[in-house]
């Protein structure tokens, strides 16, 4: 591992890739989230530099740079069967250029979506770890004591003090409307329905909206009267515009896509939220204010008994984070191998930081289906529980979202990225 950054994070470079395969971040750290950066034209390429150039301008703006950029994701418009190979090309020579001055480039996930907001051709989103004394530009008058933002644009940007507890959330779907056969509505219906039982699960844990540091926002098309599939992205706004009318706080960065997702069943959103604890110490006080609450470890995760995933999952505030970049097989055939041999190589790679599986608190896995939505489904899930929610393996369980998107890197049928904790 390559100290970087004044200390702050720690990379992990992964042999013979454009991207890094782990970087680490201690709890000095500054953390920033960024919204999703888009563009659009006819060429891949430039259109990642411009977007790659966006972000750079805003982090400048805020004394930082792109040597802080410890972990991107990309999104690439793409059609079902193509494999992203050209797309692919241009994207990785944009990014590597982006981060050319850097001792070594971030983590990185890359998937191929079916639309973007303003026909976008590429959006990217990105995590930053500055020291301290960087992020001196940011503007603190701010609820929440714990975050700070970027000025005039505060939605570009939402910082997030060093020595801070977290909250991040599993993506949630939305629920059925009532009556008899009413389905689950529209788009700006089922947005307010998700961001509804999302804010249940910030009030749960005594936070509200103005904790936000960062959400991202996975829409799915829907059949329209002129033929055809279409995204309703006006509806997502209308819907996210309304869950802050009544808000006493500026929305925080956001990050939306479309892919296909589960529109098979009806449901065309899901959503995940990161927010930070006004209190240093978050949840991680002991009720006996003479004992340690150690058992909790560095993550107090929460959720239905029943359910193989945690609903939400808290970060103690001295708890070392580490993202992983997204990982797929080239090898395999079906899906249910290509996550085996996935996850096995994770678990390689969070071998490599001194990490293992129940320090795993985020998992994403994205899938291409191709036949069978309910079948290749329900592979993926067979292989996580060889690796989560096991009685004698691993008892614990991440939020965990698992998103059917349109295609994969070199045509893989699933790809996995990870959050751990440690301390």
């Amino acid at each position: 591992m390559t100290l970087l950054s004044k200390e702050v994070f720690k990379i992990t470079p992964l042999e013979g890739a454009a991207y890094s395969s782990a970087a680490t971040v201690d709890p000095l750290a500054t953390l920033v989230f960024t919204k999703s950066y888009t563009s659009g034209g006819d060429d891949l390429g430039k259109a990642a530099a411009d977007a790659f150039a966006d972000l750079a301008d805003d982090l400048a703006a805020a004394g930082l740079s792109m040597e802080s950029v410890v972990n991107v994701r990309g999104y690439l418009r793409s059609e079902k069967g193509e494999e992203m190979g050209d797309a692919m090309g241009l994207w990785s020579g944009a990014f590597s250029e982006a981060f050319a001055a850097n001792e070594h480039a971030p983590t990185r996930t890359t998937i191929g979506v079916t639309d973007l907001p303003d026909e976008a051709l590429l959006a990217l989103d990105a995590v930053v770890a500055a020291a301290p004394e960087a992020v001196a530009a940011l503007d603190e008058s701010w609820a929440n004591g714990r975050i700070y933002f970027s000025g005039e644009s505060a939605g570009a940007l939402r910082a997030v003090r060093p020595y801070s507890s977290l909250l991040i959330t599993s993506g949630v779907l939305a629920d059925s409307l009532q009556g008899e056969s009413a389905g689950f509505g529209s788009m700006e219906q089922q947005t307010s329905s998700v961001l509804s039982k999302l804010d249940a699960v910030l009030r749960s844990w005594g936070l509200g909206r103005s904790d936000l540091v960062f959400v991202r926002a996975m829409l799915s098309p829907e059949e329209v009267e002129e033929g055809g599939m279409a995204t309703d992205f006006a509806g997502f706004d209308e819907g996210w515009a309304s869950f802050w009318e009544t808000a006493s706080a500026e929305a925080p960065p956001l990050s939306v896509f479309s892919a296909p997702g589960f529109s098979s069943t009806g449901r065309i959103v899901e959503v995940e939220f990161y927010a930070a604890f006004p209190d240093a110490m978050g949840p991680f006080v002991p009720e006996d204010p003479g004992a340690q609450d150690a058992a909790r470890g560095p993550a107090w995760r929460e959720g239905s008994e029943s359910s193989f995933l945690s609903r939400s999952v808290a970060v103690a505030r001295d708890a070392k984070l580490t993202w992983f970049a997204g990982v797929i097989d080239r090898n395999e055939t079906d899906i249910y191998k290509q996550a085996m041999q996935s996850l096995l190589t994770l678990e390689s790679r969070l071998g490599e930081v001194g990490l293992d599986y129940p320090d795993v608190v985020q998992l994403r896995a994205y899938l291409n289906i191709q036949d069978s939505f309910r079948a290749e489904f329900g592979e993926w899930n067979k292989a996580y529980r060889r690796f989560f929610d096991h009685s004698k393996l691993n008892p614990d369980k991440p939020v965990r979202t698992a998103f059917p998107i349109e295609e994969l890197p070199a045509g893989a049928l699933i790809e996995i990225e990870a959050l751990g904790v440690s301390y």
